[in-house]
């Protein structure tokens, strides 16, 4: 292969698996690797180049005007440079078998790679076989790989001691570009696997694939970076007792960590399963790959193209499973009036305001389903976008079921956790179907779920455009609960402004559309008055103005007279050092009623000062 610059698409683990496609057909959104073009790539493209249209989408509506001047909309930022991944073929196999081992690694070496071998059973280490000295070979009890394409590492441990495996080739520094597993259970640390992991078990058809695209991963590589960070909006090291770090625990490569109390990614590793732009509170991070406005346009189109057959509200099934040719387990057909299925890359692309917005559209019904090879912690994460919608949509009199989060088999949903109610519920009984909305591009996900969540509101007949959510969802007000000094402690810790002081007077101002529920004025308030109140209120206007949460009179200076703090704080501070040694004469107590210009002078000025001066 040349050493030409080729991209792939590292979206999928399934890239790793050569299909029967036609190779001829003009794909754009890819070069082929060697001619292989998966059923991932082919997935993809056909998806972007049949379903977005080339308009974009459209503006709203005059009815919505005044929610499209309320919303934020920001700037959709430029994809990052994709990275550069130099891959010169040094492979690493892995088996417990030595002689298969050494099969494998005598067909790559005439594919022109580099070998070398680690068998994960020391009771094999005697089993040496002739031409074994072609390949610098290893034996351990066990392995754990880390890393990915092009930069692969592995730690061995023998006799319970761990170290590198580097450094048993007298390199510390060695990496691998490949890794060629053939255990019955692999040694990479995390899951998904990555492009130039290669598990073939024990399929003679899977290692012959792999074997023979193995081949073929040498040379000078694109890799997309998935991920925007905007460190200005990340709350991570903000707080000293109640740290996010949301993003760190849910990566299932450790491709996030936490170094010097900011949040960095490590590109190369990064796989984009999306888990981190899921559960980041404050949209600090953003999928550049499969973005929120790319799924969105292809959602509206969808949705707009089968209602210009019908006007019945369909069941919109949403997953990562490739579902176009697969059964629901509950229905005998999915007839195509009726139910639509809607791809995606990775489940966790799709959070509360995808959700929201499907909806808006004119879904029906959702139902979002994903695999059991999902990890957990994506899972879980999923399911809390889901129940913060389904919160919302209970609010606005939506009947139970209007969304609902089910875990599949290989091909079928599994719905017996969800036999109580029927699979596909009928949408707002008794009303007729929503008018499809459309929405401005290049909102971030809090301003897309004001939107959506006022328009659902509009049409609904619900009396209360407050919605009680869940605690710990990313909407919601702050209430003072008690006697608040107005020390201004949690205008200085709340990082998206929300709370603030405006003026010369003493007051604390609450402005709900721009607070994430963070908790850190609540972790940070010493009289401890402030509280969360999670909530969605559907007034976009009311959102936006500044509510005065608590205001006092000035205490002025008992010199000069300028105002300089609350009266209430004044008697705080006194109440505290009342019976302190440093302020056991009234002229001491008096210090603390002067503005700071005037304390400096009178304590200069003081006869404590002159007794010190002369000594």
């Amino acid at each position: 292969m040349s050493e030409e610059e080729t991209f792939l698409n590292f979206h999928s683990p399934e890239f790793n698996r050569p299909d029967d496609l036609n190779d001829c057909q003009d794909y754009q959104s890819f070069e082929s690797l060697e001619g292989v073009v998966t059923a991932d790539m082919r997935h993809q493209t056909e998806r972007l180049g049949s379903n977005i249209s080339a308009g974009g989408l459209a503006r709203v509506p005059p009815r919505s005007k005044s929610i499209v001047t309320e919303a934020k909309v920001e700037g959709v930022a430029a994809t990052p440079v994709p990275l550069i991944i130099i891959s010169r073929g040094r492979t690493l196999i892995i088996d417990k078998d030595v002689e298969h081992a050494i099969a494998c690694a005598r067909t790559l070496s005439e594919k022109k790679l580099t070998c070398s071998i680690l068998i994960t059973d020391s009771a094999n280490s005697d089993a040496v076989s002739r031409g074994l000295r072609r390949f610098p070979l290893f034996y351990a009890d066990s392995a754990s790989v880390r890393g990915a394409f092009g930069g692969f590492e592995a730690t061995v441990s023998i006799k319970g001691e761990q170290q590198p495996l580097a450094k048993r080739f007298g390199d510390e520094a060695a990496t691998f570009d490949l890794v060629l597993d053939l255990q019955p259970v692999h040694s990479f640390q995390g899951t998904p696997l990555p492009i130039g992991y290669y598990t073939p078990g024990f399929d003679t058809a899977a290692l012959d694939e792999a074997l023979a695209e193995m081949a073929e991963m040498r040379g000078r590589f694109k890799k997309p970076q998935f991920t925007d960070l905007q460190k200005t909006r990340c709350f991570h090291g903000k707080s000293r007792t109640r740290e996010c770090h949301r993003c760190v625990e849910i990566c299932p490569i450790g491709a996030i960590q936490s170094a010097d109390g900011a949040i960095s990614i490590n590109h190369y590793l990064c796989q984009g399963c999306g888990g981190c732009a899921l559960v980041c509170p404050a949209d600090a991070i953003n999928m550049t790959q499969s973005s929120r406005d790319e799924i969105l346009i292809r959602l509206q189109s969808t949705l707009q193209a089968r209602q210009e057959h019908t006007q019945s509200p369909a069941t919109l099934v949403i997953s990562d499973l490739m579902m176009a040719d697969h059964a629901v387990s509950g229905r005998n057909e999915m007839d195509d009036m009726d139910s639509i299925i809607f791809d995606v890359d990775q489940i966790a692309f799709v959070s509360a305001d995808i959700l929201l917005a499907a909806l808006a559209y004119g879904a029906g019904n959702i139902i979002l389903t994903c695999g059991p090879q999902t990890p957990s912690s994506i899972r879980t994460a999923v399911e809390l976008q889901v129940q913060t919608a389904c919160a919302i949509v209970r609010g606005l009199g939506m009947p139970e079921g209007t969304i609902r989060f089910v875990v599949a088999s290989a091909q079928n949903i599994d719905i017996e956790e969800n036999a109580d109610t029927p699979l596909y519920p009928e949408p707002y009984p008794g009303r007729a179907p929503l008018a499809p909305a459309t929405f401005p591009s290049g909102l971030d996900r809090r301003a897309l779920i004001r939107l959506a969540s006022r328009y659902l509101y509009d049409q609904s007949a619900a009396p209360d455009p407050r919605l009680i959510l869940p605690a710990g969802s990313p909407f919601g007000a702050v209430t003072v609960a008690g006697p608040c000094t107005l020390c201004m402690a949690c205008t200085g810790a709340c990082p998206s402004g929300a709370l603030s002081t405006t003026g010369n007077l003493p007051q604390l101002v609450f402005r709900e559309s721009q607070c994430h529920q963070c908790g850190l004025c609540e972790e940070i308030c010493p009289e401890k008055v402030l509280r969360l109140q999670p909530r969605m209120l559907c007034d976009l206007p009311v959102v936006e103005v500044p509510v005065v949460l608590r205001q006092m009179e000035p205490f002025r200076c008992a010199e000069c007279g300028v105002p300089f703090t609350t009266v209430s704080m004044i008697e705080c501070i006194t109440e505290k050092l009342k019976g302190h040694w440093m302020f056991a004469d009234e002229r001491q107590i008096r210090r603390l009623k002067m503005c700071a210009d005037c304390r400096t002078r009178d304590t200069f000025m003081s006869e404590d000062m002159k007794s010190w001066n002369s000594h």
